[in-house]
């Protein structure tokens, strides 16, 4: 037996406004019995979070300090490229998606959204 916790997979929620990642994290709750929702506010301590436990889903703003979204990106595919990333962002621009896609981005939300349409995307991925 491993000497460490086995520990649930987790969604991992990336977000540096307080009140976005409250909203996102009561709307994984409810999509996703089964899962831990890990809430981050920066790029590393996401990464931290992929090298502990399996993640499928990485929901991650675009625009955060130190590192942004597609940097994140980056990195979570280089260690773990079947994790799932949502970029979203209000900074939506036809070179940032593009950007999105060179990175391997899975799916690019500008802000607003239509929760329905993350709700969609969650139920795809964990199915």
């Amino acid at each position: 037996m491993p000497d460490y916790p086995i520990r649930n997979p987790a969604i991992v929620l990336v977000e540096d406004e307080p009140d976005i990642l409250i909203i996102l994290h009561r709307l994984m709750r409810d999509l996703t019995g089964g899962y831990d929702i890990v809430t981050v506010s920066g790029g590393a301590e996401a990464l931290a979070q992929i090298a502990l436990r399996p993640v499928p889903l990485v929901i991650t703003d675009y625009n955060m300090p130190g590192m942004n979204g597609l940097q994140l990106t980056a990195a979570i595919k280089e260690t773990s490229p079947d994790t799932r990333v949502v970029l979203i962002t209000a900074y939506a621009t036809p070179e940032l998606e593009k950007r999105a896609r060179e990175q391997r981005v899975d799916y690019y939300l500008p802000k607003p959204f239509p929760l329905d349409r993350l709700e969609q995307i969650v139920r795809d991925v964990l199915s």
